[in-house]
Parts: C-alpha cells; sequence; structure tokens
C-alpha cells in the first residue's frame, strides 16, 4: 500500500494573506518547481473532492469513485481533476491495476495544475508504484525529480532509491542511499537494514553485513528473522563457530522451530568435525541436534534426516548406529547412495554378509556417483565371506572406475589374476 495519503484541497482563498499564509505553510518551501496560480476550487466541488479523497485513503473504493470521478471527467478547473486523479490512482493501485495507477497518476503530476504539497507527494507514489511494478529505472527517475525540485530531502525518498538501486544490482549506490536515508531519520525501518545487509551481502562484504546485522540484533535479540540472517552472514563468510554460537543460542531459547533450522546446524557440526583433527566431538553434537529435532517432531523421518544421521554417526566414528540410521533411510532411498554407505558401515563392522547384501542392492539402485567404491568394498565382502569368484567379479567392475582402479588391480594381482 501507498505510504502517503492523498492531501485535501483548499477552497479558493478570498485575500492575500490567506494566499501569503498557504505559501509559508507549504511543506516544501525551498522548492524550485513553481507553483500554478491557481490551485483553489469551490466551496460546492470542495467537499465532493474532500469526501472522495478520503474516501481513497480508507479504502471505500465505491464513495470515491462517486465523489472522484465526475470531477476528474469535467471538474471546474484543472486543479480540481488533477486532485481527483491521484485520489482515482489510489483507488485502482488499492484494486491491484498497478499500471492503471501509475498512468493517472502521471496524468496528474504532468498537467502541472497541483500545489507543491500535492505535486511532491504524487511524485512519491509514482515512485512507489513503478518499484511495484518493478520498473525500477522510471521509479530512480521519478525520486530524481522529487529531488531537484523539491529543495527538500526525506528518508523515505532516499530509502525508496536504496530499494531500486538494490532491485537494479547497483549495490553500491544502494548502501549510499540506505545510509543517506538512516542519517535523517531518527528512527530508521528495519527494512532499511535489511536492503543494506543484502547489498553487502551481494558484494561479499560479509564483515559488514554481519557489524549491520550484529547491531541490529543486539537491539532485538528475540528477533527470528535477524537471527537467521546475522547466521546466514557467518555461514557465507565461513565464521562457522560463530554462526554454531548463535544457532546454540536460538535453540535454547526455542527460536529454531523448524526442521531446516536443525538440520542446518547438524550439517555445521559435521563439517567442523571434518576439517578438525578431532571430528567425534561436533560429530556428536550433530547426532544431539538432530536427535532432538526429532524427538520434538520438528524433524520428520525420512531419507534426508535419516541419511544425514547416519552421516554424523559416520563422522562420530560409529559404524554401528551410523549402519542403522542408513538402514532406516534406504526404504524410500530413491538411488543406492545411502545403502553403498550402510554397505561401508557393515564392512566396517566385519559384517559382511549384510554388508554383500547391502552393497547389491546400492549397486541395483544405482543413481549415485561412488559406483566402483560400492564394488571394491563388495568384493572385499566377498572374499571375507571366500567367495574369490564373485570377489575377482566384483574387482574387475570396480577395475573400470578410475577411482578404483589402481586399488581393484592390485588386489585382482594378489588373488592371481590377470
Amino acid at each position: 500500500m501507498l505510504q502517503h495519503k492523498c492531501g485535501e484541497q483548499q477552497t479558493k482563498k478570498s485575500d492575500k494573506q490567506s494566499d501569503k499564509q498557504a505559501k509559508h505553510e507549504s511543506k516544501y518551501p525551498n522548492a524550485t518547481r513553481k507553483e500554478p496560480a491557481k490551485t483553489g476550487v469551490s466551496a460546492k466541488e470542495g467537499k465532493s473532492l474532500n469526501e472522495g479523497l478520503q474516501a481513497a485513503n480508507s479504502g471505500d473504493t465505491a464513495t470515491a469513485l462517486k465523489d472522484l470521478q465526475p470531477i476528474a471527467d469535467s471538474g471546474s478547473n484543472a486543479y480540481a481533476k488533477a486532485l481527483a486523479m491521484l485520489g482515482l490512482a489510489q483507488v485502482k493501485y488499492r484494486g491491484g491495476d498497478t499500471k492503471g495507477a501509475i498512468a493517472l497518476q502521471k496524468q496528474a503530476i504532468d498537467s502541472n495544475a497541483l500545489d507543491n504539497d500535492s505535486y511532491f507527494q504524487g511524485l512519491e507514489a509514482l515512485a512507489q508504484m513503478y518499484i511495484a511494478d518493478e520498473d525500477y529505472g522510471d521509479a530512480l527517475t521519478t525520486l530524481d525529480s522529487w529531488s531537484n525540485q523539491s529543495g527538500a530531502q526525506s528518508a523515505d525518498i532516499d530509502a525508496l532509491k536504496g530499494n531500486a538501486y538494490y532491485r537494479l544490482q547497483k549495490y553500491p549506490e544502494a548502501v549510499a542511499a540506505i545510509q543517506k536515508a538512516k542519517s535523517l531519520s531518527d528512527k530508521p525501518q528495519p527494512s532499511w537494514d535489511q536492503i543494506e545487509m543484502a547489498s553487502y551481502f551481494a558484494m561479499d562484504k560479509y564483515d559488514d553485513a554481519a557489524k549491520l546485522a550484529e547491531a541490529a540484533l543486539a537491539k532485538d535479540p528475540n528477533n527470528s528473522t535477524l537471527l537467521q540472517n546475522v547466521i546466514a552472514i557467518y555461514i557465507n563468510a565461513h565464521q562457522d563457530q560463530k554462526a554454531l554460537a548463535l544457532l546454540e543460542r536460538a535453540r535454547s531459547n526455542g527460536q529454531i522451530k523448524d526442521e531446516t533450522g536443525y538440520m542446518n546446524m547438524a550439517k555445521m557440526y559435521d563439517n567442523l568435525g571434518q576439517n578438525s583433527s578431532d571430528p567425534k566431538a561436533n560429530a556428536l553434537k550433530a547426532v544431539a541436534v538432530l536427535n532432538e529435532g526429532m524427538d520434538k517432531g520438528i524433524i520428520q523421518p525420512g531419507v534426508d534426516s535419516y541419511k544425514l544421521l547416519g552421516d554424523s554417526y559416520a563422522i562420530a566414528g560409529d559404524y554401528k548406529n551410523a549402519a542403522a540410521a542408513y538402514g532406516k533411510a534406504s526404504p524410500d532411498a530413491k538411488t543406492g547412495q545411502v545403502d553403498f554407505l550402510r554397505g561401508q558401515m557393515l564392512e566396517n563392522l566385519d559384517r559382511h554378509k549384510e554388508a554383500r547384501d547391502a552393497l547389491k542392492q546400492a549397486i541395483a539402485k544405482g543413481g549415485f556417483k561412488r559406483v566402483g567404491a560400492a564394488y571394491l568394498t563388495l568384493g572385499n565382502a566377498e572374499l571375507a565371506l571366500k567367495d574369490k569368484t564373485a570377489a575377482i567379479a566384483a574387482y574387475k567392475q570396480a577395475e573400470q572406475d578410475p577411482e578404483t582402479r589402481s586399488d581393484a588391480r592390485r588386489t585382482l594381482k594378489q588373488l592371481g589374476h590377470k
């Protein structure tokens, strides 16, 4: 919805003092635009105009159309017609006809019949309409006209510029406009911070984005959206420890309420574990997070959740629980990936027959990358089960894969197979 409201018109002034007072009270005393000499209407027409504009502002479409359309069509002067058009433009905008609203709004402004207050409010509303219509270039042109003619400064105008620049992927300009808007306002809008953060993010300036996000979060620590923004910034800046610290805080405060939050937290612990000399501690934290999410019913049982649980157990070196988790993922898995992983875990546990069955199932399903590794592990299982013929057949398949070729050839040679 438009931020401005259609201004009420003035009835005709009967003396010079009234005219001077009206000019003195203008919101744009330093405007370079020359205001039209005649910006009044008769008392009779003014009543319908004011009621129509108030109806447009309040969403009373029927009354607005009844009062404003006749004036727009055949008002007593250009000023009355232009004001009526502004009201009708708002009616169209409220009704979802953005292009129709733009056409009427522009017609009213281009008539050059409006008083300065209505004219500059109209420009701001037109820019908002252009942004809603994703016409960001015309929005900026309109906002520049406001700045060049009004002789004034406005936080809202600069914030709109920042929004339009961001949509045009002109991120440095977006940041500059938003920062100027903040400097002009005692109460900056949260959405301004979001545009500035997103601009920093798009420019890979994660430190700047993080500083801004941290400051906003300090003012509103229970804001889940802000919290997720800061976490996302840390993740993209590869500052996993900071991200996890915030995630743990959010978890303890009950702010992680969806499956994605729990799953992402577990993945981060797994990543930290894999990149450390002692992976077990972080991997077990991932297990704890996943089990908590499942116990609370936030994480739904399924292929993705059970596979991630299996991965976490595997990183921790707990092959038994890893195999069990992969086994739960297996029935609904569309590819053989989890059966391959299950087979690896079972082979590590010397449960060769179960490993063989899992690996054969993985190969039969297909759809995963490490088929050579599956055949190599299958060969090991067959060999442990003393089925040399089956082992050789598996190793020969593994020999076809570049990843496992050298290991397969070495084992085949040891088995006396050329």
